[in-house]
């Protein structure tokens, strides 16, 4: 067998000699004669060889068994070597092979054991800039309002479609739809269908949950049911935004058709919310318009009624400079205020056209289908992963017990 041991220069001199005069070992007289002839005592010998008795590298044939030093990783360079590296590895080999197993076996559980999901993906594209699909109206009426002074106008909304799907909003509504999947024909919500208001023997954060103070305080079980619901959803969809301005939204389902029919009704609600959301806007903006063409029509009014008082009192071949120049004033203000009522008026006319117009706004490239293979778990990746992780973490283990205790046989 092999020992190691740490020995000193002068031990391992002394291991050669007893190598090369292997009667040292019983014969005194020998003994002696050999240790005068290398500058030692009888005495210095014959102790040394007790310890190499006790070391176990003296066998019973009177023999020296084969030594091996202590591997030093570093060497008096202060460099790594190599060598002592790999006799290191090659020496406790077997050790590796029994982590590496052990990381491979858990992987393949896991792989076996772990739920399978089914992935469904649609895409989706802006038609255009969203929010500025009106970007003749707006941009004039905007413009008009700044140029006389009207208030209330701000810039056109904007719609960005990978925050409208990660929205609570949304992701509420999938939770408590009624959906058609495997488990449940006549269907259920993703509360039921993940169990999630069934009872669980594990729950942990319920335990911590009691042992802190509630401040008196008691949620309802179902919203809470609810919000478990929204925060594992929100982990199986992924959005993702091309620079293109390609959008290509993801789900993770237990069940390939009900999968797909998330995705689907992802892309249809951003299709309506979108479109309720511009249509609405598109009516408060014709009643804005409607209610400052109101008002241009009463100042209009009031400033010919103005005139004709003004036309009334002061005849014009009793003109003077003064009532010349008065006269021009009440006539500038009513072609103003016809001005501004004649751009409202024709305002209002294109605010109901786009009221009533049906604007695109999302294009939906890709509908989802239900997959025919499960996306997750990747068996294949897992175990490659475990016996790369295993073999990994047998080397490291070896490192560290070596540089805990390096004449170890472990």
């Amino acid at each position: 067998h092999n020992n190691i041991v740490d020995l000193t220069p002068h031990e391992e001199k002394i291991l050669e000699l007893i190598k090369k005069h292997p009667e040292v070992v019983s014969d005194p007289e020998i003994r002696r004669k050999v240790a005068e002839k290398n500058s030692l005592s009888e005495k210095t010998l014959r102790n040394r060889i007790a310890d190499f008795k006790k070391y176990g590298l003296l066998g019973s044939d009177k023999r020296v068994i084969a030594v091996k030093k202590t591997q030093q990783i570093i060497n008096e360079s202060d460099e790594i070597d190599l060598r002592a590296v790999w006799n290191i590895l090659a020496l406790k080999k077997w050790l590796i092979f029994k982590i590496t197993g052990l990381f491979t076996t858990i992987g393949i559980i896991y792989s076996l054991l772990a739920t399978p999901y089914f992935q469904s993906t649609i895409s989706l594209y802006p038609a255009g800039e969203i929010g500025e699909i009106s970007s003749g109206f707006g941009g004039n009426l905007k413009g008009l309002a700044e140029s006389f002074g009207i208030g209330g106008l701000g810039p056109a909304p904007t719609y960005n479609i990978p925050d409208i799907i990660n929205s609570r909003r949304l992701k509420k509504d999938v939770v408590l739809k009624s959906w058609n999947n495997s488990l449940y024909s006549n269907g259920s919500n993703l509360i039921k269908y993940w169990e999630i208001d069934k009872p669980t023997w594990f729950t942990p954060r319920k335990w911590i949950a009691k042992l802190l103070p509630s401040g008196g305080f008691s949620a309802d079980p179902y919203q809470q049911y609810i919000e478990t619901a929204i925060e594992k959803l929100g982990e199986l969809i992924l959005v993702d935004e091309e620079v293109s301005g390609l959008i290509t939204v993801s789900v993770l389902m237990e069940d390939p058709r009900l999968a797909a029919g998330i995705a689907n009704y992802i892309a249809e609600f951003v299709k309506d919310f979108i479109s309720v959301e511009q249509h609405r806007e598109a009516v408060k903006n014709k009643n804005f318009i409607y209610g400052q063409q109101m008002e241009a029509k009463n100042e209009l009014a009031l400033s010919e009624e103005k005139l004709a008082e003004f036309r009334k009192q002061n005849p014009i071949a009793l003109d003077t400079p003064d009532l010349q120049l008065a006269r021009g004033r009440l006539i500038r203000n009513i072609e103003e205020n016809q001005a501004v009522y004649i751009t409202l008026r024709q305002q209002y006319e294109i605010a109901k056209i786009e009221e009533a117009k049906e604007n695109l706004l999302v294009n939906i490239l890709d509908t989802a289908e239900p997959a025919v293979e499960k996306e997750k778990p990747k068996r294949k990746l897992i175990v490659i992963l475990s016996i790369i992780l295993g073999g990994m973490g047998g080397i490291v283990t070896i490192f560290i017990r070596h540089a805990i205790n390096p004449e170890s046989n472990w």
